[in-house]
């Protein structure tokens, strides 16, 4: 396995001491001068195709600084696709590496890992920045305890971006194209059933790696909306890599996924508060306070809420600059990108049966085919959530909102296989859907409400009748509301399942 991170160079220089590394080397490190020239035309032909053209030694090649339509994992190396049948001219060099390679490696438990840290700096024509990056290869699990080691002795991270990205950023403004925003969607290439996990896993962390350096820009001012937005990015990615989670889980062997599940489990405890009190104090309060202007009891709970909201943003803030976020995104990209639960034993139900059983000269079950299995995602997802709102009409609050879940989980689902059917009737499935959602979810903003409220001093408190204002006002709404979600589920019950 080869694995990637990043360091500032001050960090990296720092691992030539780090104990354990030093202990497991073998022999003494080899070191080199590097320097990596990329190029485009004066009009980004090949930036344009998210291509660039790497100088080394005198080779060229084609490199990929943005993920196309092809599988391309956190923390691996850049893609190389074929050269095209002829390059935009004139080619100028657009920026450069250089510096130093050190190459060292590392007995970790039973194997060996070949560490590489190029440390230099990038250059273009108007600006230059010190950089590192760190190379890891060998052995699966070696490479993962090195990586975690590296983590949690220095500031090293998976990589939001190539080096060659980083580097044509600075040459042109700005900071990195995202490798990936919004909802997986799977390749052509994605053709069996682990390979789409792992390319849904690896979007996933690039999504969460992509936002969460906006949540840590300092709030107020302009960077106020882009804080907002990349919590609930952030948010929305980990809800879809947890569902992910559960819709694989069935298909690998038992706790395979227990790992990968926890950390998003512990990172969705953290952004939930927050982004919590991002809708409350930015939208829910907002919309009473047009309702009833000048009113000082409901601005002097506004107040309360947002000192709260900063509360909750500065403990998510303390979360995502810590050793424990790093190991997070290592783990995340590290199972995307591993072999090794690729190759283990089905579960069970599926595995075929043993060499000496009386069954074992009959002939056995096709393997299930990602289309298959997709199918009985849907289809399973799809009767669950047709029973829970089979008498929407008369039902309850809570009852509403195991609804609104089933119909998140479902939505997520149908996003994750779109590709695999007729496209218009995949789009029309998931718009109806997300209606259905969107609707349920104004109805979920007031249960939001009422159990924030508590942590402003609730009924009996301070804010009490700005506090029985919100609550009426949202009581109001949702009775509003529930019309429009019984005529929502209606038209998406009268969809067809186009999966069957």
């Amino acid at each position: 396995m080869e694995f990637e991170l990043a360091a500032d160079a001050d960090a990296a220089a720092r691992l030539a001491r780090l104990k354990p590394l030093v202990a497991g080397r073998e022999g003494r490190p080899r070191s080199q001068a590097v320097k990596i020239v990329w190029h485009d035309s004066p009009d980004h032909a090949l930036l344009a195709d998210g291509l660039t053209l790497a100088e080394q030694r005198g080779e060229r090649r084609l490199e990929r600084v943005t993920p196309g339509t092809e599988t391309w994992l956190p923390g691996q190396p850049p893609l190389l696709p074929d050269p095209p049948d002829e390059l935009p001219s004139p080619l100028a060099p657009l920026a450069a590496f250089e510096g130093r390679r050190s190459i060292s490696v590392h007995r970790m438990a039973d194997a060996t890992v070949t560490l590489t840290i190029d440390k230099g700096t990038l250059r273009a024509v108007t600006a230059e920045r010190p950089v590192a990056r760190i190379s890891l290869s060998g052995d699966e699990a070696a490479v993962r305890l090195a990586a975690t080691l590296i983590a949690g002795a220095v500031p090293a991270a998976v990589p939001g971006c190539s080096l060659a990205a980083e580097a044509i950023a600075l040459a042109i403004g700005g900071t990195p194209q995202p490798r990936h925003l919004g909802a997986p969607v799977l390749p052509a290439e994605a053709r069996t059933v682990p390979q789409a996990l792992a390319h849904i896993l690896g979007h996933l962390t690039d999504v969460v790696l992509a936002h969460a350096p906006r949540v840590l820009m300092p709030p107020g001012g302009d960077a106020e909306d882009a804080v907002h937005d990349a919590i609930h990015q952030m948010r929305v990615a980990v809800r879809r890599a947890r569902s992910a989670v559960s819709i694989f889980r069935a298909a690998l062997p038992e706790g395979a996924l227990d790992a990968v599940g926890n950390g998003l489990k512990t990172l969705g405890g953290r952004l939930g508060p927050a982004r919590d009190w991002d809708v409350f104090a930015d939208e829910t309060i907002p919309a009473i306070q047009a309702a009833i202007p000048g009113d000082e009891r409901l601005d002097r709970l506004a107040a309360a809420a947002a000192r709260q909201r900063t509360m909750h943003r500065k403990e998510l803030a303390q979360y995502l600059a810590s050793p424990a976020f790093r190991q997070l995104g290592i783990d995340l990209a590290w199972f995307a990108a591993a072999q090794g639960w690729r190759a283990l034993p089905p579960p069970p139900h599926q595995a075929e049966p043993a060499a000496d059983s009386d069954a074992a000269a009959e002939p056995g079950p096709e393997p299930m085919t990602l289309t298959q299995f997709a199918d009985g995602v849907l289809q399973q997802r799809w009767k669950k959530l047709l029973s829970a709102g089979k008498r929407i009409d008369e039902l309850d609050v809570p009852a509403l909102h195991d609804v609104r879940l089933r119909a998140k989980r479902l939505r997520y689902a149908a996003e994750m296989f779109a590709t695999l059917h007729d496209g218009k009737a995949a789009k029309r499935f998931i718009e109806r859907l997300s209606d259905l959602q969107e609707r349920l979810g104004v109805l979920n903003d007031g249960a939001v409400a009422s159990h924030l409220l508590p942590e402003l001093g609730g009924p009996g408190g301070r804010h009490a009748y700005a506090a029985g204002v919100i609550a009426g006002f949202m009581a109001a709404r949702a009775g509003r509301i529930r019309p429009r979600i019984v005529k929502a589920f209606q038209r998406f019950r009268r969809q067809h399942a186009y999966w069957a």
